[in-house]
Parts: structure tokens; C-alpha cells; sequence
């Protein structure tokens, strides 16, 4: 009765964060759209050569897989006795939308390499410059950690926060603005996984 009544409440727990994810994900997005916007704007690209034109499709791909949190979560609602399956669902939609959130920076990346060159426009994120072992340790984070946990030195030598100077800072800076990351959600899917053991049940109901 224990194990079953704590399960549900970590579950519930669960359904709360993937939602909140969701939402912190897509409001994010919404707010990268703007930011890419005002990039564009300052640099007069336009139409077709502008970087939200460009992103189009992966703003697109990350906001669908946001929404396969709230997916998750409306599986959680669903269930009568929680289970593995529902602990699965949540773990492949966060990273999922951490994979895709991360292909953003690393089109943004793309465009910055493509179109800002030639136009003369320059600027750099350094810790994100770093070659193939940058993209390695960004491969890795993917698996469930924060994707928006990456620096940026947007800090100029005055001290004064100056605006993004390429695509990839905007998208990055976003990121790390904007969205509270998976760290959260990583801990309650662990949770609501131990929960599913009666040991769980004993350990967090000690014997008087």
C-alpha cells in the first residue's frame, strides 16, 4: 500500500515536470524566434538569407519535440499503476528535445559559417569554437543534460553586456536565458524510477 501510494505521488511529480518543461521549452523557442529576429534586423538580412529563415525548420523539429514531453506526461494522467513504460517515454522525450535543441546551436553554427563570413560580419563564441572535441562533449551533454548550460562570453572589455554577434551566440544565449534545462527533470525521472521498487516504499517510510 505504501509502495503504491508513493509511487503515484513521484509520478505525479513527473507529469508536473515534463509539462513544465514543455512549456519552459516552447515559450524559449518563441523567444529565440524574436531574438533572430532583432539579429537580422541589425545586420539588414533579409528574406531568405535571414537566420530565422534558416532555423525555420529546426525551431520547427524542437518545438514537436517539446511537445513529446507533454505526450509523456499525458501518458502519465492516463495509466492506472505507473510502470517502466511510462519512465521510458519520459526519458526518450527529454532527450529527444535536448538533441534538437542542440541541433540548433550547431545549425546556427552552419549558417554563421555560410553567410555572416561573407558578409564581413564577425564575432565568435569561444568556449563553443572549439573544434571536434567541442562537438564531441556536445554529443554527450545531449544525453539528458542541460543543453543550455553552455557559456557565453557576451561581456566586452568595458564590462558591458553587448549584443550577440553571431547566430549561434543568439541561439545559445537564448538557451541559457531563457530555459531552465533538464537537470530537474533528469533527478524526478530517476526518482519516479526508484519509486517503481519496493525497497523505495521502506527507505522513504522508515520503521518507528
Amino acid at each position: 500500500m505504501g509502495k503504491s501510494i508513493t509511487t503515484q505521488q513521484e509520478f505525479s511529480k513527473l507529469e508536473q515536470r515534463l509539462i513544465q518543461t514543455a512549456d519552459d521549452a516552447t515559450n524559449c523557442l518563441k523567444v529565440l524566434k524574436g531574438n533572430l529576429s532583432e539579429f537580422d534586423s541589425r545586420h539588414k538580412l533579409f528574406f531568405v538569407n535571414t537566420s530565422k529563415f534558416y532555423l525555420r525548420s529546426d525551431i520547427r523539429a524542437a518545438k514537436d519535440r517539446a511537445s513529446e514531453l507533454r505526450a509523456a506526461a499525458n501518458q502519465i494522467a492516463e495509466c492506472e499503476a505507473p510502470s517502466e513504460s511510462e519512465i521510458t517515454a519520459s526519458r526518450s522525450a527529454m532527450h529527444a528535445t535536448a538533441d534538437a535543441l542542440n541541433e540548433l546551436a550547431r545549425s546556427a553554427r552552419t549558417y554563421d559559417k555560410k553567410n555572416l563570413k561573407s558578409k564581413g560580419i564577425t564575432g565568435v563564441v569561444t568556449t563553443l569554437c572549439g573544434g571536434k572535441k567541442q562537438a564531441k562533449k556536445e554529443t554527450k551533454t545531449s544525453k539528458g543534460k542541460d543543453p543550455a548550460g553552455m557559456d557565453n562570453n557576451r561581456v566586452g572589455s568595458e564590462g558591458i553586456l553587448r549584443a550577440p554577434d553571431t547566430v549561434e551566440e543568439v541561439v545559445t544565449t537564448t538557451l541559457s536565458d531563457c530555459f531552465s534545462g533538464f537537470r530537474e527533470l533528469q533527478h524526478q525521472i530517476a526518482t519516479s524510477e526508484k519509486s517503481l521498487s519496493p525497497l523505495f516504499a521502506d527507505s522513504t517510510n522508515p520503521a518507528v
